[in-house]
């Protein structure tokens, strides 16, 4: 039997209590990065850690250009930009995601596809170079929908580095087979091929990032998922879905996810008097996929009186963040009047015998607990948003010290 390392035996036999001490002293990123370490130091930062995270993690709302932050979805909203001349200058930017305190922006109001990675809390800001591949789009066929659906922004725990990422997709006149990657640092674009079998056509709803893996759908009736490795860039389909995606066909619906750091797949069905929403958590690795059925959410569909113009409230959950903390998020507005939205929070009820984490049944007597109004047309998205005063301009310096440093251990020839 191979000798162990002492060094690795004392670190790996710290006390739970101990260990989580000293990781609630460094920052997240670290912490994230030192779950690698071993199986020990990785239950440690889940379990004991996470909670001082989540307690920190605020929500954010995107609402056609205007962004606000909750810190307690009960208490008043703020701006995410509180500069005025910050606020005008994103002012009907679109948000692509938030990782670790960064803000990833797209503007899609002029060919060219700006996007910008910023921090709201330093004020600084970092433009991207345009994907190349957009400049062949048609300019008569702007009514097209926009290509920010298949962008998404990502960090990788074991590298520390962050990505935008843009699927493979079609828009317009141009159709793109590729997965197309930017890493904070570089100075243009990269392409990984990825096969006309992998394209998103239905870009809503449909790409998410969670912990350095970008998967996005495939359009209605192929029921497909496929991943994007963001640390080695590789194109994996994932084989394995939920059963329950093959009632789609009888007038259900599906889309992606994030829920608690997880990717998850809600799927819909609609009758005439309910609404009923499943969502199921990928568990496991890519390769050794299960899908757990962790949420049902059950909504009653209000019937027209006779004889009066139809007022119903409709209600929709939020994406791609619709479970905050222990509460499930929705939007609500009036049909047909549409004078704007409400952001509801609901607490479902544990019942493990039927959902892993609990159950919800939203009705009339039973909206849940409005958390502000929005005077918007359609609702918004929801990030899981974290404040923190690291420059954007570090990840640079740390990229530039990699290749530095793997320059520096290159063999010779």
């Amino acid at each position: 039997m191979a000798a162990m390392d002492p060094e690795c035996t004392i670190y790996r036999d710290f006390a739970a209590e101990v260990l989580a001490n000293i990781l609630t002293r460094l920052p997240p990123n670290t912490r994230r990065r030192l779950r690698l370490v071993c199986r020990h130091w990785r239950d440690v930062v889940g379990t004991r850690t996470a909670t001082n995270l989540r307690s920190r993690a605020k929500t954010l709302v995107a609402a056609w250009g205007s962004t606000y932050v909750f810190g307690d979805l009960s208490a008043s909203r703020k701006p995410l930009w509180a500069d005025h001349r910050t606020s005008r200058r994103y002012e009907g930017m679109s948000v692509v995601g938030t990782c670790n305190g960064l803000v990833c922006l797209y503007d899609d109001r002029e060919i060219g596809d700006t996007i910008v990675v910023a921090n709201p809390v330093t004020g600084e800001a970092l433009s991207v170079p345009p994907l190349p591949l957009t400049r062949a789009v048609d300019r008569s066929r702007r009514h097209i929908r926009t290509w920010r659906w298949a962008y998404s922004f990502a960090y990788l725990p074991t590298s520390g580095r962050y990505k935008v990422v843009h699927v493979p997709s079609p828009i317009g006149q141009f159709v793109s087979d590729a997965v197309h990657v930017f890493m904070l640092g570089e100075a243009s674009w990269g392409a990984v091929p990825a096969g006309r079998a992998a394209r998103c056509n239905d870009l809503d709803y449909s790409v998410v990032s969670v912990d350095g893996v970008t998967y996005w759908s495939t359009p209605e009736g192929a029921e497909k998922v496929f991943s994007f490795e963001l640390e080695h860039e590789r194109v994996t389909p994932i084989t394995s879905l939920p059963y329950v995606l093959s009632d789609s066909e009888n007038g259900g619906g599906w889309q992606l996810a994030e829920v608690h750091g997880r990717l998850a797949i809600v799927f819909s069905h609609a009758s005439p008097e309910m609404s009923t929403t499943q969502v199921w958590v990928m568990e496991g690795a890519t390769g050794q996929v299960s899908w757990s059925l962790w949420y049902i959410v059950q909504m009653s569909t209000p019937s027209d009186r006779p004889g009066k113009p139809p007022n119903k409230k409709i209600k929709e959950l939020t994406w791609p963040l619709f479970v905050h903390g222990e509460h499930i998020l929705t939007w609500e507005t009036e049909w047909p009047i549409h004078r704007g939205y409400s952001l509801c929070m609901h607490t479902p009820i544990h019942d493990t015998r039927k959902a892993k984490h609990g159950m919800l049944d939203i009705s009339k007597r039973n909206r849940g607990m409005v958390a502000t109004n929005f005077k918007i047309s359609i609702g918004g998205e929801t990030f899981a948003y974290v404040e923190t005063e690291e420059p954007v301009r570090r990840c640079l310096v740390q990229e530039k010290k990699r290749k530095r440093k793997h320059n520096q251990l290159a063999p010779l020839v």
